[in-house]
C-alpha cells in the first residue's frame, strides 16, 4: 500500500509541474506581451486621421522644409499574395492643407518599402534609404528578396542610385544612414526558419542583431537584442538607438562614426512593444510603440480585431539618464498598430503597420514637446 501511495504521488507530480510550468510560461508570455496592461486614453494632440495610403509603417521628416516621406506597403494583399498598393508618400508639414502624394520613381522592380532613412550627403543632395521588401509577403515566410535602396530625393520625385543585396539581409526591419554609401540595418530574428522565427518571437530569445554596412561589406555592430526594430541616431553621430520590440526596451550604444563600431551602453526599459525611433532637433527619442504585442498579432491577421497605439518619448538629459513619458495611448480605435512617431515643431504624425491611415496630431493649447508626458 506504501508503495502504491507513493507511485501515486509521483504521477500526480509527473502530471501538475508540466501543467504548472505551462501554466506560468504561458502567464509570463502574457505579461510581457502587455496583455494584462489597462489601456487608459492618454493624448496631449489632437490628431487628424490621413487615410488613402495603406500601412504607413515608417516616417522620416526632413526637418528644413517639413517634408515627411512616409514607407507604405497593403501589406494584408501582399500576404494574400495579390497585387498590392506601395511605395513612399510625400507630405508637407509646412504646408495648410496639404495632401499627402506618392513619390514618383524611376526604380523598376518590386518596391515594398518598409524601414527607411533620409541623409544629406556632403554635397547637399538628398537621399533616402529603403529596406526592400521585394517580393516578401510576410517576415514569417520571408523569401530572402529583401535589399535596401539609395535614392536621391528631389522635386517630389524618387531616382533611383543603387541596390544593395546579400544574404546577410536575411530579415531587415529598419535602416539608418550615416553616409552616401553607408548604413546600419536591423535584422529583427536570429533564426531564419519560420517555425524558428516563431519560437524567438514566443519564447523572447535575444538573438536578433545590427548590421553595419561600411559601404563594401556587412558586418555585424551589436547583438543580444529581442527583435531588433527602429533604429536613430543623436544629432551629434555619437549615439545609436536601437527599438526591441519583444525586449520592450530601447538599447544605447556610443558609435565611434570614423569605424562604425558600437559599445553598449545602457538600455532605457519601456514595458512596452518599441517599433521605429526618430530623433527631433533636440534630441528626443520618438516611439512608435505596441502596448499589447499579442492583440497585435491579432490585429495582422484581422482586420476587425483592435491593437492598442502607445508613443513614447524619451529625453537624453544632461547629467546622464532618460526622462521617460507616454505622451499618447488609445484602445486602437483611433489608430491600430500604431509603428512610428516623428514630430516637428508641434506636430507629431503616427504611422501603423496594416490600418489605412496615420495620423497627423498637433500639440494641444498649454502642453509643451519638453514637458510632454510630465
Amino acid at each position: 500500500p506504501a508503495g502504491g501511495v507513493i507511485k501515486t504521488k509521483s504521477t500526480i507530480l509527473i502530471i501538475v509541474v508540466p501543467i504548472f510550468l505551462i501554466a506560468l510560461f504561458a502567464v509570463n508570455t502574457l505579461w510581457n506581451a502587455g496583455q494584462f496592461k489597462r489601456i487608459s486614453p492618454v493624448s496631449l494632440y489632437r490628431c487628424t486621421p490621413v487615410t488613402g495610403f495603406p500601412g504607413p509603417e515608417d516616417i522620416v521628416i526632413d526637418r528644413t522644409d517639413g517634408t515627411a516621406l512616409i514607407s507604405f506597403t497593403d501589406r494584408r494583399a501582399a500576404m494574400a499574395g495579390t497585387a498590392h498598393y506601395a511605395g513612399i508618400i510625400a507630405y508637407s508639414l509646412a504646408t495648410p492643407g496639404a495632401k499627402p502624394v506618392r513619390a514618383k520613381t524611376d526604380f523598376k522592380g518590386a518596391f515594398t518599402p518598409h524601414g527607411i532613412h533620409r541623409y544629406q550627403a556632403p554635397d547637399g543632395t538628398k537621399l533616402l534609404f529603403a529596406v526592400n521588401m521585394g517580393m516578401d509577403s510576410h517576415f514569417f515566410e520571408s523569401t530572402g528578396s529583401s535589399t535596401v535602396e539609395i535614392f536621391a530625393y528631389r522635386d517630389g520625385r524618387l531616382y533611383h542610385r543603387e541596390t544593395v543585396a546579400g544574404p546577410e539581409l536575411s530579415s531587415p526591419n529598419d535602416i539608418l544612414a550615416v553616409g552616401p554609401r553607408q548604413f546600419y540595418v536591423s535584422i529583427d530574428h536570429g533564426a531564419t526558419s519560420v517555425l524558428g522565427k516563431k519560437l524567438e518571437n514566443y519564447l523572447q530569445l535575444p538573438i536578433s542583431y545590427i548590421l553595419y554596412y561600411d559601404g563594401k561589406g556587412f558586418r555585424k555592430a551589436a547583438g543580444g537584442i529581442a527583435y531588433a526594430n527602429g533604429i536613430a541616431i543623436s544629432p551629434d553621430g555619437a549615439t545609436l538607438y536601437v527599438g526591441a520590440t519583444v525586449g520592450r526596451k530601447v538599447h544605447v550604444y556610443a558609435r565611434d562614426a570614423r569605424t562604425g563600431e558600437l559599445t553598449a551602453r545602457e538600455s532605457v526599459p519601456l514595458g512596452t512593444g518599441v517599433d521605429n525611433l526618430d530623433v527631433d532637433a533636440d534630441g528626443s527619442i520618438w516611439a512608435g510603440c505596441h502596448a499589447k504585442l499579442l492583440s497585435f498579432v491579432a490585429h495582422s491577421k484581422n482586420a476587425a480585431k483592435r491593437s492598442p497605439s502607445e508613443v513614447m518619448r524619451i529625453r537624453p538629459l544632461e547629467k546622464g539618464g532618460f526622462d521617460v513619458a507616454r505622451v499618447y495611448l488609445n484602445d486602437g480605435g483611433e489608430l491600430s498598430g500604431s509603428s512610428a512617431a516623428a514630430a516637428w515643431k508641434n506636430r507629431l504624425l503616427m504611422g501603423a503597420v496594416y490600418d489605412e491611415r496615420f495620423l497627423d496630431c498637433v500639440l494641444l493649447p498649454g502642453e509643451s514637446p519638453i514637458e510632454a508626458g510630465r
